[in-house]
């Protein structure tokens, strides 16, 4: 169940800081990823998805839309993958797995989750 979103927030040398911690991002990979393409780029677009797993656990997926790729954290558990901008799905680098941005399983054949702007 998504708790809290953030949605393709333009980040700049200034801001970055100030907002991911507003949005209690504290990956240190996501933290330096995105640090980096503010460095190369001057600036960084990323969405925050802030859920709460079936299990109860608090998780989040983070993503950096100039990458193409997302960290999907939960519990101590913290796995990258790539992100699907038309179908907004994070598939995992290690198996495969797909989720949407609710942190829930996409399976074959699901034509996964609508942008949060077209209900």
């Amino acid at each position: 169940m998504l708790v809290r979103y953030w949605e393709k927030l333009p980040l700049t040398p200034d801001n970055w800081r100030r907002e991911l911690a507003a949005m209690e991002v504290s990956v240190p990979a996501a933290l330096a990823a995105i640090a980096q393409i503010i460095s190369e780029k001057g600036a960084a677009t990323v969405s925050c998805y802030q859920f709460q797993a079936l299990a109860g656990e608090a998780g989040s997926i983070v993503v950096c839309h100039d990458l193409h790729r997302g960290v999907m954290s939960l519990g101590t558990s913290i796995r990258w993958g790539h992100w699907d901008e038309a179908y907004d799905i994070l598939t995992l680098d290690e198996y495969g797995e797909k989720f949407n941005f609710d942190g829930e399983p996409v399976y074959e054949g699901d034509e996964g989750s609508c942008s949060l702007g077209n209900f």
